[in-house]
């Protein structure tokens, strides 16, 4: 009798704990199928492109298949709101450019929350760059300002809402650089507009310039940061220009889970991540690209994003306000 009552405590115990909390069963076996990134930016794009360099080497160290899906739209709301809706297992992750997303959540009053979402790794953070065509007649940043008092310049955006919006309303607001903003839905469509002379100049992330700049395509004409794009060896920052008080709003890119993803499963894809961003053929691939490497472990990647919020409240009303006004 007494052989029996131990045998249905224990099987009391292993109910609670399996019915309770099947993570504990999922925590040790995960990841058991493939992992789902969704990429909210447009193919061709820094997001897309680096993403596609790294997930062969997640996929190495994870032990599973790695899927990109694409999920463009909304200045990466569309992405978003599907992430925070998506179940919290640890199967479906998102790629976030975490300024332009955090921008463009409060820009449009999305009705998301990434500030309730599991951060997990990141691999890159930059400054933004201004561009011209190789063959316009305007050769310095100066050039451009002055250009801008005797015509109207146009300039393209990767999305209302987004980090290169605010830069140029930073700019405009700041140095008297106004210009027609012509938003084209991602960083990839943006930079095609400048280089089929549809606008005059655009401002994005300093590594996507790189290789057109390499190719005798685009010129670019300053950093929007305090150090030099060692890929961009001509351009100087815009603090050696003088513009001391402007202000520093980098772009950080890295993975986030949606909210409640259980602890243990943001660290197999923290471990993992980690390991293939180390993997020295993720950093050729990125070198030769001219993309800078810095690795932002979970606890990093938080403070980047409560940062990044901090910057959001001091200038989304300004980009709302510049909205309105149009």
């Amino acid at each position: 009798m007494k052989g029996i009552r131990q045998w249905i405590i224990v099987a009391l115990v292993f109910g609670f704990i399996f019915g309770l909390c099947p993570w504990v069963t999922a925590a040790d076996t995960f990841p058991s199928r493939a992992v789902t990134i969704i990429n909210p930016m447009r193919p061709g794009g820094g997001t897309d492109i680096e993403l596609r360099n790294l997930a062969p080497y997640f996929q190495k160290y994870l032990g599973q298949s790695v899927v990109i899906k694409p999920m463009a739209g909304g200045s990466t709301t569309i992405a978003v709101t599907a992430a925070e809706a998506a179940k919290p297992d640890g199967y479906t992750i998102i790629c976030v450019p975490l300024q332009h997303a955090v921008l463009a959540q409060g820009f449009h009053d999305s009705g998301t929350h990434l500030q309730n979402f599991e951060p997990v790794y990141g691999w890159f953070e930059g400054p933004m760059s201004l561009e011209v065509q190789a063959k316009s007649p305007i050769n310095s940043f100066n050039e451009l300002i002055e250009a801008g008092k005797t015509k109207t310049l146009k300039a393209s955006l990767a999305g209302v809402g987004s980090i290169d919006h605010l830069h140029n309303l930073l700019l405009e607001k700041m140095l008297g650089l106004s210009a027609i903003k012509v938003p084209y839905g991602g960083g990839g469509p943006a930079t095609k507009a400048l280089l089929g002379g549809e606008v005059d100049f655009r401002i994005g992330l300093s590594t996507t310039s790189v290789r057109f700049v390499r190719a005798g395509q685009l010129k670019s004409l300053v950093i929007l940061g305090p150090k030099r794009v060692e890929s961009l060896p001509g351009a100087p920052t815009i603090y050696e220009l003088g513009y001391k008080d402007y202000p520093n709003v980098s772009f950080v890119r890295g993975i986030i889970s949606p909210p409640k993803t259980p602890p243990a499963m943001v660290k197999v894809l923290e471990e993992a991540l980690r390991k293939a961003v180390d993997d020295p053929g993720f950093r050729d691939i990125m070198k030769k690209q001219g993309r800078p490497v810095k690795s932002f472990s979970s606890v990093e990647m938080k403070e980047a994003v409560e940062v990044t919020f901090k910057i959001a409240q001091k200038y989304v009303p300004m980009m709302k306000a510049a909205a309105t006004k149009k």
